[in-house]
């Protein structure tokens, strides 16, 4: 058995070179730094590490269910420091976003305040998703879908009021 160890270290080590290559070649996993990220972004990605992921997994769960019992402007406070910890992950974003345009804004009557919830899931994409993803066809699809939805449709109740 220690001999059969002893050859497949080597060959094993030998793969897993290899299979790291091909993955920076073909750049699989985000290791570039952030430039220009904001102080608190920077910061928690170098404080926490690799534990940012299970610290965004927790708010994420966290977030849910601030939404379950009504409290939205918790959840958008969640939302924000999901997204500063995990700044390159399209999908967060994009959930967030749609999550405020669509299911917070109609839960009001007031145009005014449904425009203010469309009007932050268009920013979270806009100004801060794109500025860390800035070629992603996902956000441009998930915000192009918002503003044609929503203000380029009547689909909305409150859609007069947006496009004023």
């Amino acid at each position: 058995m220690p001999a059969a160890l002893i050859l497949l270290v080597p060959a094993i080590s030998a793969v897993q070179a290899r299979m790291n290559r091909i993955r920076d070649e073909a750049k699989l996993t985000e290791t570039d730094v952030l430039h220009n990220a904001p102080p608190m972004v920077a910061f928690t990605t170098v404080a926490l590490g690799s534990f940012r992921g299970l610290v965004a997994d927790y708010l994420w769960l966290y977030s849910r269910r601030m939404q379950d019992e009504g409290n939205y402007f918790e959840m958008v406070q969640l939302a924000s420091w999901i997204v500063k910890l995990q700044p390159r992950f399209t999908g967060a974003h994009a959930f967030l976003a749609w999550n405020m345009a669509y299911n917070i804004s109609v839960t009001f009557n007031d145009p005014a305040d449904r425009w203010r919830w469309v009007q932050r899931g268009i920013e979270l994409i806009r100004d801060e998703a794109l500025d860390y993803n800035p070629g992603d066809p996902e956000l441009f699809k998930e915000l192009g879908w918002i503003y044609q939805h929503k203000l380029g449709q009547e689909m909305d109740d409150a859609n007069r009021y947006y496009k004023f």
